[in-house]
């Protein structure tokens, strides 16, 4: 026997289903033994074309419900008449479509109503699509986002060019940010007994008239929320808020966002914050934002940070194994003995190159010297002491998707939308929020 089978469309009556309103055949095809992976399923294309022709048939019942109906001027109240049709597209995730719109106007005060998709609901994107191109250009260049639209759609569609979904992330990311903005009410229904921070930033190239311009994020996330990786990398957490800007704006956008992430993690009057910082002024600015909003915190300049500056010191040999005693000194918050020790370095030091990298060293740990602290009392005591025991904030937030080539500039305008849209799925808040995002961003 030859088997074959099609798919049809039905439209009915939902009072009265028995009554078919309109039939269509959208797709058939003969059944036949498989013989390899390619003609196991139906094939890719094809389930394009028969979402497509789904989808065609859809729109055609709904653009009846919109042309149907008699319409009256909003101007003067007098009955609009018809003069014509006009198509116009609407895109979807893999497909895109033509429809027609009836065209009414006022014969009386010459009011016309809007005739096109884009016009009628303020772009001709869809929603679903606006999401993934979202996702995409928070994660991949604009350009492989556009590659990677491409390969699932089947072919080039102009609406997943890299400057669509460039403009899509900036529209989304900047509607992030107002409803970032209107959130700082929102106080977490569980408070947090305990808090840790971590402030960093990261510089980018940029287009501007700079070699580069700094990025600030942070992280904040409860201590139980951090949990070992048995693969032997850094910790996960399993629940976090995150914070980022690179507004020139003297921190405010940065402090405002890190209070409501913070808000949202559970703080309150009675809750003592952990603060990590690379030792930057702008961090602990940042940092110190959350004072008045708690019982205490706990500044600490972040160890790994120390560890690296001493480790990315060039200097000849007998110099660094000096300087990586005096290492010692400071993982036990002996901050004086330090200072003597890098002093009395910096006299043996024939170089003026190397006096200076002492130097710079010496007056970062000076600067910071009331942030050092015990760190290996912390460690035996199970206390935070370094951001290296959780993900990186700048490297998820920032490298990952920033500086993955080295050719890429970037705006102050440009980036930060983006950051903001990083900043939701990391916080994994974008489940929540793509729907209003997108629906304002389509306004």
């Amino acid at each position: 026997m030859n088997k074959a089978y099609r798919i049809i469309y039905e439209c009915y009556d939902k009072i009265n289903p028995i009554d078919v309103l309109s039939k269509r055949t959208l797709f058939e095809d003969d059944i036949k033994k498989p013989t390899n992976c390619l003609d196991f399923t139906i094939g890719f294309d094809k389930q394009i074309d028969l979402i497509k022709n789904i989808q065609d048939c859809v729109l055609i019942e709904k653009m009846s419900l919109l042309n149907n109906g008699k319409k009256t001027c909003p101007d003067c109240d007098t009955k609009m008449v018809k003069f014509g049709n006009q198509s116009s597209q609407i895109h979807d995730v893999l497909t895109d479509h033509k429809v027609t719109i009836k065209r009414v106007k006022c014969n009386n005060c010459g009011y016309e109503e809007p005739s096109t998709v884009k016009a009628i609901f303020n772009g001709s994107v869809s929603g679903d699509l606006m999401k993934i191109q979202s996702t995409l250009g928070a994660d991949y260049t604009y350009r492989e986002s556009e590659k990677i639209l491409e390969l699932f759609s089947q072919k080039d569609r102009q609406v997943n060019n890299h400057n669509r979904v460039k403009q899509i992330v900036s529209s989304v990311g900047n509607v992030i940010e107002k409803m970032n903005n209107e959130e700082q009410a929102i106080i977490a229904t569980e408070k947090a007994p305990e808090l840790i921070l971590n402030v960093d930033g990261g510089h980018v190239k940029t287009i501007e008239d700079k070699r580069s311009i700094e990025a600030m994020v942070s992280i904040i996330y409860k201590p139980e929320a951090l949990e070992a990786n048995i693969k032997g990398t850094r910790n996960y957490l399993t629940s976090k808020n995150c914070a980022a800007s690179i507004n020139n704006d003297d921190q405010k956008q940065m402090i405002s966002n890190t209070i409501i992430a913070a808000l949202k993690q559970g703080l309150h009057e009675g809750t003592h914050v952990t603060s990590l910082c690379d030792g930057a002024d702008n961090c602990w600015k940042v940092a110190e934002s959350l004072a008045p909003l708690c019982a205490s915190i706990t500044y600490i300049l972040d160890w790994f940070h120390i560890a690296m500056k001493i480790k990315n010191i060039p200097l000849p040999e007998l110099i660094k194994s000096k300087l990586m005693r005096i290492k010692w000194h400071l993982w036990r918050g002996n901050v004086d003995r330090a200072v003597i020790r890098l002093n009395e370095l910096y006299s043996i030091a024939d170089d003026a190159n190397n006096k200076d990298k002492i130097n710079k060293f010496l007056v970062y740990i000076q600067n910071n010297k009331s942030r050092i602290v015990n760190y290996r009392k912390r460690q035996k005591d199970g206390l935070v002491f370094t951001s290296n025991l959780a993900e990186s904030t700048v490297e998820s937030l920032i490298n990952q998707r920033c500086k993955g080539l080295q050719h890429m500039r970037w705006s102050r305008e440009g980036l930060n939308p983006l950051l903001q849209l990083r900043a939701a799925i990391h916080s994994k808040e974008w489940n929540d929020k793509w729907r209003t995002a997108v629906l304002n961003a389509a306004a």
